[in-house]
C-alpha cells in the first residue's frame, strides 16, 4: 500500500474517531510526514464548541446584542419547498430534532444544543430517571424506522446523565431537564444544534414559529404509520393574553416569568400527547433559535386553549452553566486509534 494512501486511510479514521483541533496536532507531533489534510483547514474558522468551550455574542449580522449558547447554531441545509393541524417534515428541516427513546420506543422529542447535550422537559423522566434506560435519535424522519435500515442505529446515543431542573416538582412550573449523551453527536446534513439565547422577548406575538414532534395528531389520534416527524406553523401568544384564558378554575395557572403559549385560537394547530419535550422554534435572520419546550395544554387543538411551553430563555444561565462545565474535547476511539496505526504503517507510540 502506497505511503500517501496509508496517510489517507489514517485521517479518515481519526476523523471517524472523532479527533479534531488539537488532537490532531497531538498526533502530528508523534507522527512527522503525515499526508496534508489531517489538521484542521486554515481556512475555516475554528468551531469553539469543538473546544469545550461557549461563545455568548453572536459574530452573525443581526446577533450582535443577543446571547448565543454556542455558534454555529439554528442552521439548516435542506430548504422548505401533524401535530395537530400540522404536516409531514422532511429529512433535514428540523435537524436539530431528536426521539427521546425508553425500553426502545419513543417517549418524548428533544433538541440538540451541541455534541454531548440534549434539551427536554423534565416531566418525561417523573417515572423513568434512571440513564441507561433512555436513548436519543437524531437524523431520522420516523420514530419507528425499520429494523433492516442498520445506518439508524448509529445515529442512536446513550444517555449518560439526565439533570432535571432543581425546582421542578411534578408541576407544570420549571419543566425542563437537560441530557448528558454518552458519545459525541457527529454533525452532518440532517443532525445540526438549534440555538439558544437569553432572551426571546422579541419573539412575543411572532406568527411564524414552528412546534415538531411525533406525538398525537388529534386529541386521542395516534401518528399512523410510517410515522414521520410533524411540524405545525403556531403563533406565540402574548402574556396577557395566555394568562386570560388560562385563567379558570380547574386549571393549571399560567406564570408568564416561566412560561410561553403558542398555538392558534380556534385551535387548529396544537402540540399534543408525545409531543413534550420538543423544540418551539422560530427563526431570525436565517438562524433557528429554540424559545420553547412542550410541556403542557388543556387537550389538544381546542379553541383558546393553546399550548403552553416552556420559557427556555429564563433557564438560560442554568443551560449555560451545565454546559459549560461539561463539554468535553472529543477523544481518540480506543479501537480505531491503533486499527489506524498499524494500517497507516507507521511507528506506535510508547
Amino acid at each position: 500500500m502506497g505511503a500517501r494512501v496509508r496517510a489517507l486511510l489514517l485521517a479518515q479514521l481519526l476523523v471517524r474517531a472523532g479527533l479534531r483541533g488539537q488532537d490532531v496536532q497531538d498526533l502530528d507531533r508523534l507522527f512527522p510526514g503525515k499526508a496534508p489534510g489531517t489538521r484542521a483547514s486554515p481556512r475555516r474558522a475554528p468551531e469553539p464548541e469543538r473546544k469545550g468551550r461557549l461563545i455568548f455574542s453572536s459574530p452573525r449580522p443581526g446577533f450582535e446584542n443577543s446571547s448565543l449558547l454556542t455558534w454555529p447554531c439554528g442552521r439548516r441545509t435542506v430548504s422548505t419547498t401533524r401535530v395537530v393541524g400540522g404536516k409531514d417534515s422532511e429529512l433535514g428541516r428540523r435537524p436539530w430534532q431528536g426521539s427521546l427513546r425508553s425500553w426502545g420506543a419513543h417517549h418524548c422529542g428533544a433538541s440538540l444544543l451541541n455534541r454531548r447535550w440534549v434539551l427536554s422537559a423534565a416531566h418525561c423522566f417523573e417515572k423513568h430517571k434512571d440513564p441507561s434506560k433512555w436513548t436519543a435519535q437524531f437524523g431520522e424522519l420516523s420514530c419507528r424506522p425499520t429494523f433492516w435500515k442498520l445506518w439508524t442505529f448509529y445515529h442512536r446515543f446513550r444517555v449518560k446523565d439526565i439533570v432535571v431542573y432543581p425546582q421542578f416538582s411534578g408541576t407544570s412550573l420549571k419543566d425542563i431537564a437537560l441530557l448528558k449523551l454518552s458519545s459525541s453527536v457527529t454533525y452532518n446534513k440532517y443532525i445540526q444544534p438549534i440555538c439558544v439565547v437569553a432572551s426571546s422577548s422579541e419573539f412575543q406575538n411572532k406568527a411564524d414559529c414552528w412546534v415538531t414532534g411525533w406525538g398525537h395528531i388529534e386529541e386521542g389520534q395516534v401518528l399512523p404509520p410510517p410515522y414521520r416527524l410533524q411540524e405545525a406553523q403556531v403563533s406565540i401568544i402574548n402574556n396577557s393574553r395566555c394568562d386570560f384564558l388560562f385563567r379558570r378554575p380547574g386549571f393549571l395557572s399560567y406564570d408568564p416569568d416561566d412560561m410561553i403559549c403558542a398555538g392558534s385560537e380556534n385551535g387548529q394547530r396544537d402540540a399534543c400527547k408525545g409531543d413534550s419535550g420538543g423544540p418551539l422554534a422560530c427563526e431570525k435572520r436565517g438562524v433557528w433559535i429554540q424559545v420553547g419546550i412542550v410541556s403542557w395544554g388543556s387537550g389538544c387543538g381546542r379553541p383558546n386553549r393553546p399550548g403552553v411551553y416552556t420559557n427556555v430563555s429564563r433557564h438560560f444561565n442554568w443551560i449555560r452553566t451545565l454546559v459549560a462545565r461539561g463539554a468535553p474535547r472529543p477523544v481518540p476511539s480506543r479501537q480505531l486509534l491503533p486499527l489506524a496505526v498499524l494500517w497507516a504503517g507507521l511507528p506506535q507510540p510508547a
